[in-house]
Order: structure tokens, then sequence, then C-alpha cells
């Protein structure tokens, strides 16, 4: 310490009568290298927002990650819309009209690429059916072929009905889909007219039945925006123009659920999440420091002075991060919340002495120059200490946080000085009248602050069962490695990301696998297939449908059966109001003398007793009509039953002219994605389980990677991640523990007092990792960089705390009466005052690292006001010549 003391001193007094003899000066000068900063900072300081960045390329996760980027770079930074409609003719519409729109916009869509659509598929759909679902589909349209016909002639809701009520009059009459289901789907366009809803019945699922992958009601696009990195939010332009072509298909669309999610959308909202966060924190970071200031100074002056002197200070840091490194990231940039917690320590501890000597009696000049000789030192030490919690970062492979480090360790150093240099100087200036100054009155009683000292023994025995008790819980610390769970839960991208998860066929949390030929790439996929994490693993020649000459054998004899003249299925037919309502009345009469000889708990005749009831209010409630709302209500009746089946028959008739398949006839769309022009192959594996859960994630990574130790995507990016980031934090910790002991040890000459600096950083350490586990809020990206700072920012306080007990007389042991003690208490405070407002903020990430930062600081207030003054054994003679802070 004397070292840092007497060199200290003998730059105080180098700059002591330009302190003190040129404020004014001094004070312009720090102004005017604050207005060079502003302008720097505005002009070159930019916002990384790229979360590749974050770890270092060189890491082996991120070269297997950049080597099948570099293979196959489509849907990289990708957009997922997904779509969602009753039927599978509704979600085509939608798609198509989407597809088109996002064509459209080649400004800010660089490529849409939809899964499923094309020629190609309308051509060859039929051969991805299983061989045994296409022959009951060619035998149902066998039986169907007379139905066809007579539809073919007549499409309309007259030629619909008559073929029905010829069923329900003939016994013999055979329909290509269950009567029952029939019934009961022109029932529901009935009940839908008579409640003036929207209905549309889906021929395609009539027809095919619900269970066929080719029909699903959920389809999805990717999109690759184009990405503006050096805007401070990359995708912003391409996500209004998205999301507005959107909104115009939902109005399109009303009945359609149109959603995005992908990495750059949940990226995008977490930067816009970050963004309002940091600001909201910062205003209220301010605010609360502002009032815990007032009410430990109980002066506005010095207050005002304080939060001078913290503005300078994070001006001047904003410059140096532009000058240095020239870029935040989503990490760095939280250091504009903590700084306005951590800056004001050193200028509380120098107002506060300040003040405490002139109640003495000092006179002004006096009581600055000893208030600045006597906790220079010691603030020096702790900017060294608190410094080193961020510099610790550095050396880790976690490039976001090692920004941090340099950025925050450069500020501490900054604040300090701004401290020592700048605010002597305004307090100079200062009119704090000494009179006024009167001794504080102590808020507790007596004993409250003797409390440490005169109960040593309960403390200590109180701390050995906690700590004991923490590193037990320690065993129990668990890191989430899942970035989702640092995200708004309730957001679009979000919500629909963890939907997907959930199931198998959908999910996007896949891995990939490159393969230097085919050979390779079967084998692989066939050793994947067998593990039981994993549903399914598909190369590009899983796009070549199997058994093809029995699937074209089938579509041949079904094309001679529906005839080849019906090429294109001709349109809704426009008919007569008479005409619709007297197919109507005639169906109607039908199905009552039909239900005469029914029994009643037959299933055909509930249908036909619910539909007939329907239909008599419908036809009252049709003739009580006047023409023009009778003519609207047939036609929206007649295109929710029917208006689909043209689409479903020309697919059908396309489907009819498939030939055979090779890899070589895949559209090229698809193949890039699988096959390179390298000769790379891919291979997708997909989860059998939800990964939503980390236990399941960590099962399907292990086990593929057995196989495929190159394996890559989103799975293995999350979880390498977390490894880097555990292990970047290990080695901050112990860089950090390390660097202050020596430190420590170094300045203060004593394996005892370094020890006794030490101890409630440690205590506090171990008491606020088990606070993870009670509180069940594991470390996470955001918040594990905490351990490392309180070593840093903890030490401060043993370093004042201890110094002062060593000044103390042996009758005056009262540590906690003293302004040290008031400017720890009150350091923190604002502090904490700091993080609180992280602790509340949106963003779940910057939330967890305010909650858990506060915690931590709490437990290190109370651990350095308790617990070190009870070990201490500080009973020697008076020290009262030694300098006291």
């Amino acid at each position: 310490m004397k070292i840092v003391a007497l060199t200290l001193r003998k730059l105080l007094n180098s700059l002591e009568a330009i302190i003190i003899g040129y404020p004014n000066t001094l004070i312009l000068l720090t102004c005017i290298a604050c207005g060079f900063s502003v302008f720097y900072t505005a002009e070159n300081l930019k916002i990384n927002t790229d979360t590749t960045n974050i770890l270092s390329p060189d890491l082996p996760f991120q070269q297997d990650r950049q080597r099948f980027l570099k293979a196959f770079p489509q849907d990289d930074q990708a957009i997922l819309v997904v779509v969602d409609a009753k039927s599978p003719e509704q979600t085509t519409k939608a798609l198509s009209y989407l597809g088109n729109e996002f064509r459209e916009i080649k400004q800010q869509v660089e490529s849409v690429y939809i899964p499923g659509e094309g020629p190609y598929f309308d051509k060859y759909g039929l051969l991805y059916l299983e061989l045994d679902d296409l022959k009951d589909l060619s035998s149902k349209l066998a039986e169907a072929q007379p139905f066809i016909g007579t539809l073919s002639g007549d499409n309309s809701l007259k030629g619909l009905l008559s073929i029905i009520e010829l069923a329900l009059t003939q016994d013999d009459r055979d329909l290509p889909i269950d009567l029952t289901v029939l019934l009961d789907k022109i029932r529901a366009a009935v009940r839908a007219e008579l409640e003036g809803k929207n209905y549309q019945l889906s021929w395609q699922q009539m027809m095919f039945g619900t269970g066929q992958g080719v029909l699903t009601t959920q389809r999805f696009i990717l999109l690759k925006p184009k990405l503006d990195f050096s805007s401070m939010v990359p995708a912003e332009q391409s996500l209004k123009s998205v999301r507005r072509v959107v909104e115009n298909a939902k109005q399109l669309f009303p009945d359609t659920r149109i959603r995005l999610t992908g990495e750059v959308v949940l990226e995008h909202d977490e930067l816009e999440s970050v963004q309002y966060s940091t600001a909201m924190a910062s205003v209220f970071s301010v605010l609360l420091v502002f009032i815990s200031l007032m009410v430990g100074f109980r002066s506005l002056k010095l207050t005002i002075v304080t939060l001078i002197v913290m503005t300078m200070g994070s001006i001047l840091t904003a410059g140096f991060a532009a000058l240095a490194i020239g870029s935040v990231n989503l990490i760095s940039i939280s250091f504009a919340v903590l700084y306005i917690g951590i800056a004001d320590d050193y200028a509380v501890q120098l107002c506060l002495r300040y003040r405490e000597l002139l109640q003495e009696k000092l006179p002004k000049k006096q009581a600055l120059i000893t208030a600045l000789h006597s906790v220079g030192p010691s603030t020096a030490l702790c900017a060294i200490t608190a410094s080193i919690g961020f510099f610790a970062f550095i050396p880790t492979a976690y490039t976001g946080v090692s920004e941090l480090g340099i950025i925050a360790g450069a500020g501490i150093f900054i604040a300090f000085t701004i401290s020592m240099v700048v605010l002597p100087a305004l307090l100079g200036l200062l009119s704090l009248d000494p009179v006024k100054a009167t001794a504080p009155k102590y808020a507790f009683p007596d004993w409250a602050y003797r409390f440490p000292t005169q109960n040593r023994g309960l403390i200590r025995w109180l701390s050995a069962i906690l700590t004991i008790a923490g590193l037990a819980l320690l065993t129990q610390v668990k890191f989430d490695f899942n970035p989702l769970n640092l995200r708004d839960p309730n957001s679009e991208g979000v919500a629909t990301f963890r939907e997907l998860l959930k199931t198998k066929e959908t999910s996007p949390m896949t891995l990939s696998v490159l393969s230097p030929n085919k050979a390779d790439a079967l084998a692989t996929a066939q050793k994947l297939k067998q593990l039981g994490s994993v549903e399914s693993a598909v190369t590009i020649f899983d796009f070549v449908p199997e058994s093809q000459e029995e699937k074209l054998a089938v579509i041949e004899d079904l094309s001679v059966v529906l005839g080849l003249q019906l090429n294109e299925f001709p349109p809704l037919h426009e008919d007569t109001i008479e005409n619709h309502s007297q197919a109507l009345s005639h169906l109607q009469k039908t199905i009552g003398q039909k239900l005469k000889g029914m029994p009643e708990e037959s299933p055909l005749s509930i249908s036909l007793q619910l539909l007939d009831n329907d239909l008599k209010q419908y036809l009252v409630q049709l003739e009580a009509n006047p023409i023009p709302t009778k003519k609207l209500s047939l036609e929206k009746l007649q295109t929710g039953l029917l208006d689909t089946l043209p689409d479903t028959m020309n697919s059908l008739f396309k489907g009819l002219k498939a030939d055979t398949v090779s890899i070589n006839a895949l559209p090229k769309d698809l193949t890039e994605r699988w096959l390179n022009q390298e000769g790379i192959y891919r291979i997708m594996v997909f989860p059998s389980k939800d990964l939503n859960d980390l236990g399941n994630m960590e099962e399907f990574i292990g086990e593929v990677r057995q196989i495929a130790p190159h394996a890559t995507d989103l799975p293995v990016i999350y979880l390498e991640t977390g490894k880097a980031v555990v292990k970047a934090f290990q080695q901050a910790l112990m860089a950090a523990l390390l660097a202050i002991t020596v430190v420590l040890l170094v300045i203060q000459r004593s394996i005892k007092e370094t020890l006794l600096t030490l101890l409630p950083l440690l205590m506090a350490a171990i008491l606020t990792g088990a606070s993870t586990v009670l509180m069940d809020n594991p470390f996470n990206f955001a918040n594990i960089i905490i351990i490392p700072l309180l070593f840093g920012l903890g030490a401060d306080g043993g370093i004042f705390i201890s110094r002062r007990l060593r000044s103390l007389s042996s009758k005056d042991d009262s540590v906690l009466r003293t302004s040290t003690a008031r400017g720890v208490i009150f350091s923190n405070l604002t502090t904490i005052c700091s993080l609180v407002s992280m602790a509340f903020t949106p963003h779940l990430g910057l939330a967890s690292m305010g909650q858990l930062l506060t915690i931590g600081l709490v437990l290190t207030m109370v651990c350095t006001l308790l617990v070190l003054p009870a070990f201490s054994n500080n009973r020697r003679g008076s020290l009262s010549n030694k300098p006291s802070n």
C-alpha cells in the first residue's frame, strides 16, 4: 500500500496547484475533452448486432459451422414464415400469395424458398404418397368416376345435391367418400350460412384423407433477407417489408394464421428488447441513483457534482470504446447501465470524507487536500481491483464479454481519474458551508454499530455454517445454454419457435452433417436413423420416391379409369336462384322420406336428422330474404361447398402425368440445399423428442456426435456456446481471484490483511452462486459474468473497511459509525439502484443479470460490514496518527 500511497501522493502534490489554483481552467479543459468525445463517439461508435461475433471464430464448433455455411449458405440468417389454415386449399392460396408478394420486394428479400411448391411437386406429388395410400386413393377415385363425371358436367350446388339425392334414394349408388361425412360437411355449410359465418369444404381432405403429409394445413416459407450490419438494427428494413406483406395477407385471408420466426426474427426482436431495456434501465438508474445520493449526502450540491462527474466519465468512456474497439455488442452495451452505479463510488468516498473534515472545523482548502490525500491511496487500490474483475475476461474466447472487459476496465480508471482530478476542482468551487455541516444524527442505537465486534463468535459461526451450506448448494448450480430462455416467451417469434420444437416433423432445431460422397452420406444416415434420439435422417436421396414402377403403374391405371379427356376440371357453374332453391327443397324432402324407414340411432340417421332441421331453418330464412340477399346467400353456400373442387381435381390431373424421377430431375432450389457443386452432401437429422427440454437436447446432440463429430446447426451452437461461456467464466474467475490476491499482497504486504479483504468477497460469491439454486435462476449467457465482477466491485468495500479498522483506536472500534462505512453503504446502494432497474426490464437476460448482481452486491455489502469486522482482531494501541479515510 505504501508504494501506491507514495506514488499517488507525489502525483497529487504535483497536480495540487492546478486542482486548487486553477479549477475553472481544469473544468473547461475537461468539458472540451467531453465535447470532442461526444462528437467522435457519434461518428465512430457502432453497435455490432451480429451475434456470431460474440465468441471467437477459432473455436472448433465455430469452424464446423463456417464449413457448413460455406457449403450450404442458402438458409443462413433466414426468416421462417409459418402459414396455418383450416384446410390445405386455404393454406396453398395464402402460400401462393405470400410467395409472389415476397418475390416482388427484391430490395429487401434476397431469395424465397417454399418447400413442396412449384411445377415439380404438382406433377410428381402422387409419387410421394406411400404405395398403399396411393392404391387406396386410386380405388376411391375409380369408384368416384361417375361422381366426377356428373360434377364435371354440372359443377354447381344443384349438381352436388342431385348426386347426394340419388345416393339416398338408390342403395347401390356409391360415392368416393363416406356419405355421413359429406352430409355433415353440407350441414356445416348450411349452419354457417344461418349464423352468418364463413365455411369452406376441403375436397382434398375429403378425397385424400387428413393424414397425408402432402395435404398438411401447415406450410412454410424460407426468406433470406438482406441485412445491413452497419445499421443499428440490421434486419429492420427487411422485416418491415416482410411484415407489411404479411399484414396484407391476413386481411385477404382472415381465417389463415401467418407467423414469423427464425434466427433473424428472434435476434431482431431481442435487439429491440435490449435497446428498449437499456434505455429504460438507464433512465431509472439515474433517477434511483439521484435519490440514493440525496439520501446519503443530504445535500443537493454534492449530489449534483457527483452526477456531473459520472456524466463526464461516461462520455469519456464511450469515446474510449469508439477509439479502442469501434463498436459495442449486445453484451458490452450493458455497461452503459453498470457504469451509472459503479462510477460514483470514488466520488462518494471523497465527498463524504471532505464533508466529515469540514464538520471537524478544518478550513475548506485544507479539508479538500486532506480528503484527497486520505482517500486517494484506497480508491487507487479499489480502481485496480475493480478493473481486474473486468479485465479478467479479456483473454477468454467469449469475445462479447472480452470487449465488455476492455471498455469497463478502462472506464473504471476514467472514473477514478475524474473523481480524483475534476471532482476536487468542482468541490473547490462549491460553497458548502461548514457551519451547517453539523455532526450526523445516527439512525440506529449504539449497540447496532458495535454489533459486529461485540458478537464476533456468533457471526463467525454463522458465517462458517452459511458458507458450508452454500458450498453444498454449489454442487447443484446449473447453466442454461438455451438463449430462447432469455427472450420474451410471449413474443410471436419465440412462441412459434417453441411450438415447432414440440413436433417431430417441424422442429427447427435439427442437426446438419456433411458427407464427402454418396456412399458415406447413405451409410451415415443409416447409422443415425438407429439412434433413439433421432426421428429421421434425411438426404437428397429421400426426395427420390421409392417404388416408382409400382406407383407409376397405379397412376397409369387411374388415368385410364378417369379418362384423359378430363385435363381440366370446369369452374363453378352459375345457376339461377330457382334451381338452387329447388335442389335444396328436393334434398330436404328426400331426407324426410329416407328417415321414415331408418333406425333412429344409426350414424346416418343422426346426420340426416340434423341436416333436415338445418335445411328447414335455412329454407325458411331464404324465403324471407329479398332476391339480392337470397342470391348472395346461395352463391356463398355453393362456393363454400364446391370452390376447392376444381383446384383439387386439376392438381390430381397434373399428377396423373408423372414419370420416372431421378436426382437430376429434382428442382434446383431443392437440390442446392442437399448437394452442392463440390459434391458435398448434407444430412439433416431430426430429433425424436421435444427439444424445449434441455436434457433432450443434450441427449440428441451427444448421440449424433458420436457418429458425426462435426455435426452442426442451432442445437450444437447453443450447447457449445454455453460450454465456451462457462469455460470463459471459469478462466475469468480464477484470473480475477489470482490477480486481486497478488495486487493486495504486493500493496498491503500482509497475508492477514489480504485474506481479511478477500473473506467477504469469497463468502458473498459462494452465497450468490447458491442463490441461483434456491431461486431457480440458473446462470446463463448474460448473468454468468457477475461472479468475477463481484470480486472486482466488492473488493472496494473490503479495502475501505480494513483500512479504516487499522486507523481506529482500540477504544473506538465502531467502524460502522464512520464516514467510510457510510461511503461503502451509499456507494453500494447507488450501484444496487442502477442494477435494480435492470432487474425489471423486459429483456430476460439483462433482467437476470441485474437480479443476480443486486443479490451479489447486497451479500457483499453485508459480509463487508458484518463479517469483516467480526473476523478482524484489530485491538492494538492507538493508530490515530495514521491517515484515515
